[in-house]
């Protein structure tokens, strides 16, 4: 079995070199937007602003989880922050697991902080790990260390269930979530790896006090790809194939979310178009959110690249409201009168 820091280096590789997209495009392209060719507002009015954890950020998105720990995990996350910081964007750091073995580790979370003080910085820690949790002490001091603002706890039943390093020990699970959500004195976010959260599992989340949830559908990473690259074993490489299209789309878990009032909803799962990014607020999203599209860009121009593809985000959407009439965001978020449904 690979040790944990190997398996992380192994996942950016993979993630990077790799064709490991869902090949469901989110359902984002059953949709469309309205064209108002008399939007009675000028450009210059369209206000992409929002808050988050207590931060005024310059529109609502979010750097997903990516790195921590792993000897590029230092690098990367400065860039990452960097780049946040200048685009005021808030930023999730990947999984702290790492950091609860080995403190040596904590520099290549807290290097984050170090270069971005003023914009939300989430920690990360996956459900089977929370279960298992023996001193929440040393949990809130981690996340104090690494100066994060929020905990992001990701579900990932089948990712675990299909590596060869597993824990797919959920039993119990919510009950775990829950007393974080009473005891940890910092937010606490639930969110998917890439097969979505359904209504269902949404309503027993909010049932437990959970007011954030990223539900992370198909549409981006299938982590069951992502796994089968790493299986030697030929008999469960061809389990993983089984489920490459397992998982509810990124745009359906949004409208199906619309009752809802209780939770605030981060979209990512196949954010990987500035459009795919309006649209999602537009159904509804405070947030959305990308993690892999980041990773190939430091790779190939460093904070610039990063940089770069959060400016393009801003403006598809500032202008996307533009041209539906939309001055705030008040306006364009869940508005149904300014998009459609194409037919199947």
């Amino acid at each position: 079995m690979a040790s944990i820091h190997t398996r992380k280096k192994e996942h950016l590789r993979i993630v990077t070199e790799e064709e490991i997209q869902f090949d469901q495009d989110g359902g984002f392209e059953r949709w469309r937007f309205i064209p108002n060719a008399l939007p009675e507002i000028d450009l210059s009015e369209v206000d992409t602003r929002c808050e988050f954890l207590g931060y005024k950020i310059n529109q609502p998105f979010m750097i997903g989880s990516i790195a921590g720990g792993e000897s590029q995990g230092t690098e990367l996350n400065r860039s990452l922050a960097v780049a946040a910081q200048k685009a005021r964007v808030p930023l999730v750091l990947g999984s702290m697991r790492i950091l609860l073995e080995d403190e040596r580790a904590l520099s290549s979370y807290a290097v984050a902080r170090e270069v971005a003080p003023d914009i939300p910085i989430v920690a990360n820690l996956g459900a089977a790990q929370i279960k298992t949790l023996r001193n929440a002490a040393q949990l809130l001091t981690a996340i104090q260390a690494m100066g994060a603002d929020a905990l992001s706890i990701h579900l990932n039943p089948l990712q675990e269930a299909l590596q060869p390093e597993g824990q797919p020990q959920f039993r119990e699970v919510s009950r775990s979530i829950e007393i974080l959500r009473e005891t940890l004195p910092v937010p606490i976010i639930v969110k998917e790896v890439g097969c979505g959260l359904s209504l269902h599992v949404l309503q027993r989340l909010s049932k437990i006090g959970i007011e954030w949830v990223d539900i992370a559908g198909a549409g981006g990473t299938c982590w069951a790809k992502v796994e089968s690259h790493r299986i030697n074993d030929p008999i469960r490489r061809a389990l993983a194939v089984e489920f490459f299209d397992w998982g509810l789309p990124t745009a359906e878990i949004l409208v199906s979310a619309r009752s809802l009032n209780t939770v605030h909803l981060i979209a990512s799962g196949g954010i990987n178009t500035g459009m795919r990014y309006a649209k999602a607020i537009a159904l509804g999203a405070e947030l959305a959110s990308a993690a892999a599209i980041f990773v190939k860009a430091w790779q190939k121009s460093k904070e610039h690249g990063i940089l770069e593809i959060l400016e393009h985000y801003r403006e598809t959407l500032r202008l996307t409201m533009f041209l539906t009439g939309c001055k705030t965001l008040k306006k364009f978020r869940g508005n149904q009168a300014i998009f459609e449904q194409i037919a199947k």
